[in-house]
């Protein structure tokens, strides 16, 4: 189980990540190139799979993004409930997310991790125990020097039973209802993959 003071790390987690993020930003953002012209394309999408054991989630991850103008292109990975993060699925299932900075960094389960891919090294697997029943969002996120705009790529995860899982899904409460968007958004999630002990 996931104890109460995981949630300072992940927030200190999630803020490293980002002011890595926004490091790397202002330091491409300083050369002429960075202002003249697009030179730095958007990062693709990263390629994702996810497991569960139990309570044990793991995450696959590739980053795609390789040549000269990706090197320092960076993904990462992270693990939100889509409980907690109803605002941020009708965007999500879209592929867009919003600002890394932006982000309320309670909405994370779990991540976003500070073990990022690199230039030198392209995969990575994140193994997160201790993960209560419910329904969550494995996600794959990419960030250049474009920091406005990650890429994002995401798998639904389930964890516990089939009564706990379905549990969670009706506790999502009237939120889905009153969020533009957000019910569309969790039945395109639930539809993705099926109320089982294995992300797909």
């Amino acid at each position: 189980m996931l104890r109460a003071s995981a949630r300072l790390r992940r927030a200190t987690t999630f803020a490293a990540a980002a002011a890595t993020a926004v490091t790397i930003a202002f330091t491409f953002s300083a050369t002429p190139s960075a202002t003249a012209a697009p030179l730095i394309p958007p990062p693709a999408k990263p390629s994702i799979n996810v497991t569960t054991n139990a309570d044990h989630v793991t995450i696959q991850l590739g980053d795609p993004n390789t040549g000269l103008a990706q090197v320092a292109t960076f993904c990462t990975a992270a693990l939100i409930d889509i409980a907690k993060a109803v605002p941020l699925l009708p965007s999500l299932v879209t592929g867009v997310l919003p600002p890394l900075n932006s982000i309320d960094p309670a909405l994370f389960t779990w991540g976003p991790s500070l073990q990022v891919t690199s230039a030198l090294q392209r995969q990575r697997t994140y193994d997160i125990p201790g993960v209560r029943p419910g329904i969550y969002l494995g996600l794959g996120i990419c960030v250049n020097p474009d920091i406005l705009h990650p890429a994002v790529e995401y798998k639904p995860v389930f964890v516990g039973s089939k009564v706990q899982q379905g549990s969670a899904a009706l506790g999502l409460g009237s939120s889905v209802i009153t969020t533009p968007g957000a019910l569309p958004a969790v039945l395109a999630i639930l539809g993705a993959g099926s109320l089982s002990g294995t992300g797909s």
